[in-house]
Formats: structure tokens, C-alpha cells, sequence
């Protein structure tokens, strides 16, 4: 590990458009501390916080661009709640980092603050009240319980009560991995796109990472490969399996006649829908497809259902033109933990997100750094 990073060197830009990011013709480094394998948002929040910390770095992505895999799809909405007590605990800290503006290459926070309305059973009401004064104890927000109400911030609560975060909202995930990666690179890292990993081999007890434009001695390998790891190249396969699950999400016109509404998502039935920019709102719903190709094409059936369970919350879609649908995966396993093992020493694997990796990636990429760092010096020590 070198000297801890400045990031006060002129900043190398890796935009979402991969700028910045070498093809596969460009040269690889013989060896470096730590080899991130995906340019997703985890894999690039770990290769930021890894790079901060002063390990050399080296980011590899397939794809052209860094960003495209499960994250660019991703509706990308946050909120400090969340059901599974373990996600909570890395989505609050993970939503103080996105409300500010400091720590971004960009100079302001990536937050879209359009609120979040999580809507539950009524049985729930303590069980959210709870939540919402400890996540108002911990950010100084104003998160608060709607009941008895039929509506709240333009989210039709359906016979539900709501837990809302006025301070929440969504980000552009994409872009965030981007600025991430950004500082990254500021900071000493390399990242290269277009560049595919064939396998991970153990050499004198070390990891090598074989790509079609070269070997690289790691001193560690993160795989943060999203719904890939499902079927990962050879020394990438996690202890527990991973599974793909499809995704599909629907982007709709909002017309002007109608109100802004925050993110929303319904616990009782996996529903979900946000604001997309000006004038669209993208909505989804559980699409329960297992192990599908990753280059699947869009169910339109499932786009019509989509549509006609979310008028319960939205009554205005019957009439809001559809603009697109998009369909992509994500990966799937065991909560506990943030990293898997392998079979190769020095290589792990970034758990399955179940969904959230958006909304946690600030914090588990900090404390997945922070374990490679300490699993380094204890096997130098």
C-alpha cells in the first residue's frame, strides 16, 4: 500500500460515457494492490474508498463504459428505511453521504430530493413510527408516519399507511458511479473498460487476474460483477450461490396537469415508481423470472400489468403515454455479510443486493474497503 491519497492532483475524468477509461488496447499494469472487477456502483464506490485509502488500484469492465451492467437500468431510488434491519443499517449512513455536497468530484450532492413514501399494512404503524424516530435520531431528517390518510406526497396510499423521508429521494446511478470513479482516479487508481476477465488463478499464493489484453499479479481481487455472478468466469464464483433475477421497469409521460409525487415503493406488493427527470415517472414491479439471459428483451405483458397495479397509487396512468421499457437483471443471495469467499486466497466476492445496492453502496463500499485493507495487513503482517 502507498502513501493515503490526496485527491489533490488534477482529476482524471471518467464520465459515465467512459472518458477517461482506456479500451482493452490500452496497456494494463503488471500488479496492483487491490484488481476491482466490475465498474458498477459498488464496484466503484469500493475502488474510491480503496484508492482514498492508498492502495494502487486497477478497475476492469467489460462493457465500453463503466455503469452499464445493473446499474445503469436501476430506478436508483433512497431512503434510510428499509425492513431487512442489515440494509437499514448501511442505507442510513449510505443517504447522509448522498444528501451532501462535499465528497463529490462534482461539487454537489447527486440527491434528487423528491421525498420517499414507503407504503406498508396498517398492522405496521409502531413497528414504522419506530424507524422513523430512530432514522430522524440518527440524520436530523424529518421522517414521519401518514395513516388514515388516503394520500401522501401525490403517492394514493391504497388502503396503506406510509412511512415518509421528506429528505430522500433518487440518484442517476450511473452517474454516481462515475464521480466515484473520477476520484478513483484522481487518486492513483486505473480503470479500464472493454476489458474482459477470462479467470482468476492462484499463482504462489497470490491471485492473477488473466483479461484478453494481458495478466495482472493482484495482491487482492474484489468481483463486485452484480447479476454475473451467477455464472462468474473461473476463481470468481462465490461461496453461496448467486442467482439473476429479471428486472423491468417502464418509463411513462407525466403531463403537466399532474403532480409531482415522491419515490414510492408498496412493501405488500413490491410496486414501486419515481420521478425520472422532468415530465416522467419510471414505475415497475416485481418481475419474478429467475436466471434469465442478461440480454433478455422486454416482456410487453408484463409492462401492460406494471401499468394497471400501480393505478392504485397513480391515478393518472391510464392516460400517461408509455415512452419505453427496459429490461435487465439483478443479483440475488445471502444477506449476511458484505463479502464472499472463494475458491481462490485473496478473492472475494461483493454480496448478492437483493435489490438495494443502490440505496447501500455508500457505506458497504466503505467497509468493504476498509476488510480488504485490514485482510491485507494481516496477511503482510
Amino acid at each position: 500500500m502507498r502513501g493515503t491519497g490526496t485527491g489533490g492532483r488534477e482529476r482524471a475524468r471518467v464520465s459515465a460515457a467512459g472518458t477517461g477509461a482506456r479500451p482493452a488496447g490500452g496497456d494494463l499494469p503488471g500488479r496492483a494492490d487491490v484488481v476491482v472487477v466490475g465498474a458498477g456502483i459498488t464496484g466503484a464506490a469500493v475502488a474510491h474508498h480503496l484508492a482514498r485509502r492508498g492502495a494502487s488500484v486497477l478497475v476492469l469492465e467489460q462493457a465500453p463504459r463503466p455503469g452499464t451492467g445493473a446499474t445503469g437500468p436501476s430506478g436508483g431510488m433512497v431512503r434510510a428505511y428499509d425492513p431487512d434491519p442489515d440494509v437499514a443499517e448501511l442505507a442510513a449512513p449510505s443517504l447522509a453521504v448522498y444528501r451532501r455536497a462535499e465528497g463529490w468530484a462534482s461539487g454537489r450532492s447527486p440527491l434528487h430530493a423528491a421525498g420517499a413514501v414507503t407504503v406498508a399494512d396498517p398492522a405496521q404503524d409502531a413497528a414504522l413510527r419506530e424507524a422513523a424516530a430512530r432514522i430522524n435520531g440518527t440524520l436530523g431528517t424529518s421522517a414521519h408516519v401518514v395513516a388514515r390518510r388516503p394520500e401522501a406526497a401525490g403517492i394514493h396510499l391504497a388502503g396503506g399507511i406510509a412511512l415518509v423521508e421528506p429528505e430522500a429521494g433518487w440518484v442517476a446511478p450511473a452517474e454516481v458511479a462515475a464521480d466515484w470513479l473520477e476520484q478513483a482516479a484522481a487518486d492513483g487508481a486505473t480503470v479500464r473498460c472493454g476489458v474482459r476477465v477470462r479467470a482468476v488463478e492462484a499463482r504462489g499464493g497470490r491471485p492473477v487476474v488473466v483479461t484478453d489484453a494481458g495478466e495482472v499479479l493482484a495482491g487482492s481481487v474484489v468481483s463486485a460483477v452484480g447479476p454475473w455472478a451467477a455464472d462468474p468466469v473461473p476463481g470468481l464464483r462465490p461461496r453461496s450461490p448467486v442467482r439473476a433475477r429479471s428486472i423491468q421497469v417502464s418509463i411513462v409521460e407525466r403531463r403537466p396537469s399532474v403532480p409531482p409525487h415522491a419515490t414510492f415503493v408498496d412493501l405488500r406488493t413490491g410496486l414501486y415508481a419515481k420521478p425520472a427527470g422532468p415530465g416522467r415517472t419510471l414505475i415497475g414491479m416485481p418481475h419474478l423470472v429467475w436466471d434469465p439471459p442478461l440480454d433478455a428483451r422486454p416482456d410487453p405483458e408484463h409492462a401492460r400489468a406494471t401499468a394497471r397495479a400501480l393505478t392504485a397509487h397513480l391515478p393518472w396512468l391510464p392516460t400517461a403515454p408509455h415512452l419505453t421499457t427496459v429490461r435487465a437483471a439483478d443479483a440475488y443471495g445471502p444477506s449476511a455479510g458484505l463479502l464472499e469467499t472463494t475458491g481462490v486466497p485473496h478473492v472475494w466476492a461483493v454480496r448478492g443486493w437483493n435489490g438495494a445496492g443502490v440505496k447501500t453502496a455508500p457505506e458497504a463500499g466503505r467497509r468493504i474497503a476498509e476488510a480488504v485493507v485490514t485482510a491485507a495487513r494481516s496477511a503482510a503482517a
